[in-house]
């Protein structure tokens, strides 16, 4: 059980619900107490310790009828309490539970047939054993490491490993007995047999597929963090994974200001304010840490080389505008434009769109650039800005304006480069990036969601 509540927090966390370790403490005590026969009791339980909010209640709803699947068993077990049997602890709860072994026998149970030794997955197949068969194919699961499927050419493989570990060759051996026996029950076992092994590799197979989604949905998430930028646009839902990444952050921030908003204990003012009390620390007074709302500028190369890299760092930025209120944006490829106002007036993909209509693919000037940027922004840059930039620095050998840069980092409380080229190839040809590093506070190779997630969220810390 503990496994399989772990590949759902998984899921949980994948699809933008934040679940913490207590949170899942608090979730296995939740189902120690109150079992998993049933359906609504079980979601109840979960429900409460994991999705705290509306919202994350909405998520948490998704997910659990997509993870966890109950057989039409599971429904009765609580109605059907002389008949049920108890699951055994490591019994996931996605598998139903029926009936124990012997109950409602079908035709030809526990009728020996002479030169037949009776395979035990033939056994629960002919006594429809449901509970059986389930704490059955929950093991086999757990044999094929069901959980490590990741492709969909994999779904007949992990299908035969399963019906293998539950006992498909055996299966298979009494078959050709029975085949070989002249007794008329041999042939009606045979029958019942065969139709119940097509109905259990129909099982089998919708459990692989079920199993096949989800790890698609959960690698899928993994495997665009990790993507080039250059080639993330051919992902369809990128946007919603870059907006479910933001809202991590954003929670994660919001819980760093209510701590920073408890503040420390003031001796002097406790003190001072409980003397009426003899001095006993009845009221205690806290010391506030004050703790601005960031103040970014983003100035983003919109030219060829870079546009991909461009739009995600504004999608990102602008997901996050709950924790960075005050953000203007900057685009160029030769002259330096102010975008801010399109991201007011338009949707943020369709701002983006504007933006690299209007502004992209020209020849890249990083010293006309700065020199609008001081023209444009450099009397609202103060000790509170934190400027990021964007871009590969080549500078197609124009002039380099490296005195305006150091303008702006002198002026900046920091400023964060973000290149999106290795960290090798900084200097080479064209690239003004070894220059350009001696005026910036920190610089990054940027080229994928997974770092850029790691640099804002430093960014968050430190603005």
């Amino acid at each position: 059980m503990d496994r399989k509540l772990t590949e759902f927090v998984a899921l949980l966390r994948n699809n933008g619900l934040p679940v913490s370790p207590p949170e899942v403490q608090d979730a296995v005590t939740a189902i120690s107490l109150v079992g998993y026969e049933n359906r609504a009791i079980f979601h109840a339980a979960l429900g409460s310790t994991l999705a705290k909010s509306t919202a994350n209640a909405a998520i948490f709803d998704r997910c659990f009828e997509r993870f966890f699947t109950f057989s039409a068993a599971a429904e009765n077990a609580g109605d059907n309490s002389n008949t049920a049997t108890n699951p055994p602890p490591d019994l996931p709860p996605q598998f139903g539970r029926g009936q124990g072994a012997g109950s409602g026998g079908g035709q030809g149970s526990g009728q020996p047939i002479p030169g037949v030794a009776p395979s035990e997955l033939g056994e629960q197949l002919i006594n429809e054993a449901e509970s059986a068969l389930d704490l059955n194919l929950a093991q086999a699961m757990e044999s094929a490491s069901l959980a490590n499927i990741r492709v969909m050419t994999q779904k007949g493989l992990f299908g035969r490993r399963i019906m293998v570990a539950m006992g498909l060759r055996d299966l298979e051996r009494e078959l050709a007995e029975l085949d070989d026996s002249n007794l008329p029950l041999a042939a009606q076992r045979a029958v019942q047999l065969r139709e119940r092994r097509d109905r259990l590799r129909l099982r089998v197979r919708e459990t692989v597929d079920r199993y096949f989604q989800l790890a698609r949905e959960q690698n899928r998430e993994a495997v665009m963090r990790e993507t080039d930028f250059v080639l993330l646009r051919e992902f369809r839902d990128v946007e919603a994974v870059i907006r479910r990444m933001a809202r991590k952050l954003i929670t994660l921030h919001r819980r760093r200001e209510k701590l920073a908003a408890r503040g420390l204990l003031d001796i002097r003012a406790t003190l001072r304010h409980n003397l009426s009390h003899d001095g006993v620390l009845i009221n205690p007074r806290w010391r506030r840490i004050r703790k601005d709302k960031p103040k970014v500028m983003a100035i983003c190369d919109v030219s060829r080389s870079v546009s991909q890299h461009a739009r995600f760092l504004l999608l990102f930025l602008y997901s996050l505008q709950e924790v960075i209120p005050r953000l203007r944006s900057f685009a160029f490829s030769s002259s330096l434009h102010e975008v801010t106002g399109l991201f007011e007036q338009l949707a943020t993909a369709e701002a983006i769109e504007a933006v690299m209509d209007r502004y992209g693919m020209g020849s890249t000037d990083y010293g006309r650039a700065f020199a609008d940027l001081e023209k444009l922004a450099l009397h609202a840059i103060d000790r509170k800005t934190t400027v990021i930039i964007l871009g590969d620095a080549r500078n197609n050998n124009g002039e380099a304006r490296l005195d305006l840069l150091q303008e702006i980092h002198l002026r900046a409380k920091q400023v964060i480069w973000l290149n999106p080229e290795p960290a090798n190839r900084w200097g080479s040809g064209d690239s003004e990036m070894q220059r350009y590093r001696s005026a910036c506070s920190r610089v990054h190779s940027c080229r994928n969601l997974a770092e850029l997630e790691r640099i804002v969220d430093r960014l968050l810390k430190t603005a």
